[in-house]
């Protein structure tokens, strides 16, 4: 790990490194805490979130769920839930969201992630659990044992017998469903929930955008490999965090500073507490009295714009060899 990769950057280098920094604390203390649990070897816990995109800050919640392989009831686990917890509170000191999607007392057998993809018992919450694992998780406790959960779930999306040298569409289309469904879920927080609605607007138009983003170029890259090694290359790739791989995917793609640019501007924003103030009391119909609002609305537009341009640019969909993704993306 480069800590220094984003240094030209001073609020993506601060997060990065609050991110990290604050990871391995909790690594090597839940190593400790957990280490006397007879169940530790059934335990794997997952942050995602800021931290699992290394871009949080001290203001950040840490969105966290546990995977306990074990037919045992959730019950015999309360000693376990409070020690991860304590660890986690001197770390972070604000609390999880209130949904129960994370926080130390989500626990989920991994077996109901590799279940009913796509069918009628694929809930939101299986669905949202399942993205951000692939796609933003890192492992806080049981490495190994979230490594082998990473490469069994894509197994299920990408299987030994799929075509060679084609982008996996199944995988694709469930990264494209979860942003869709984010987008939708928006309207309904802020207006059945009560969800506060500018500053989660904000947060849609640029890390939900990126991370959506992240999933799609981490497909595009397997497109012309063998099918034996995409599972390997892919898990390569969601190892790192979504800014990451646009950095190293996209070295010598000039569009790639554009968006660390307009990311950095985005985090530098929402990081100032007088900012997230003002944003937090947009409402929908307020919004056209929010010139912070409607400059982040802005520079949004310009995002989306450039994150175009670099796919375009990285995945060229010229007519002699057009490249799968953005027919894809598409149909």
């Amino acid at each position: 790990m480069n800590i220094e990769r984003f240094s030209k950057f001073k609020s993506l280098d601060a997060a990065y490194k609050h991110s990290a920094s604050v990871i391995s604390s909790l690594r090597r203390d839940l190593e400790s805490a957990l280490s006397e649990s007879n169940l530790k070897d059934r335990l794997t816990v997952v942050t995602t979130g800021s931290f699992g995109r290394g871009e949080a800050s001290a203001e950040s919640d840490l969105d966290l769920f546990i995977f306990f392989d074990s037919d045992k009831p959730e019950d015999s686990l309360l000693e376990e839930k409070k020690s991860i917890q304590d660890v986690v509170d001197r770390y972070v000191k604000k609390p999880a969201g209130d949904t129960g999607t994370f926080g130390s007392e989500a626990v989920v057998n991994f077996s109901e992630m590799l279940q009913n993809l796509g069918g009628d018992k694929d809930f939101n919450v299986l669905l949202t659990r399942r993205m951000l694992f692939l796609l933003e998780g890192k492992w806080l406790y049981g490495e190994e044992r979230f490594k082998a959960y990473r490469t069994d779930l894509l197994n299920k999306y990408i299987k030994a017998g799929d075509p060679e040298r084609q982008i996996s569409r199944f995988l694709l289309n469930d990264i494209i469903r979860y942003y869709r469904t984010i987008a939708t879920d928006f309207e309904f927080k802020v207006t059945e929930s009560s969800k506060s609605w500018g500053l989660r607007n904000v947060k849609l138009r640029f890390s939900r955008k990126l991370l959506y983003f992240g999933g799609v170029i981490s497909v595009a890259e397997t497109a012309f490999v063998a099918q034996a090694d995409k599972n390997g290359l892919i898990v390569e790739i969601l190892d790192k965090t979504v800014l990451e791989r646009v950095q190293d995917i996209g070295a010598d793609n000039p569009h790639t500073l554009e968006i660390l640019n307009i990311y950095q501007d985005f985090l530098a924003t929402i990081e100032c507490p007088k900012n997230r103030e003002l944003l937090e009391v947009v409402t929908k119909d307020n919004r056209t009295n929010s010139d912070l609002f409607l400059q982040m609305r802005e520079k949004s537009k310009d995002f989306s714009k450039v994150l175009d341009n670099w796919l375009k640019l990285q995945y060229p969909d010229n007519e002699n060899n057009p490249h799968p993704i953005h027919n894809a993306l598409i149909f």
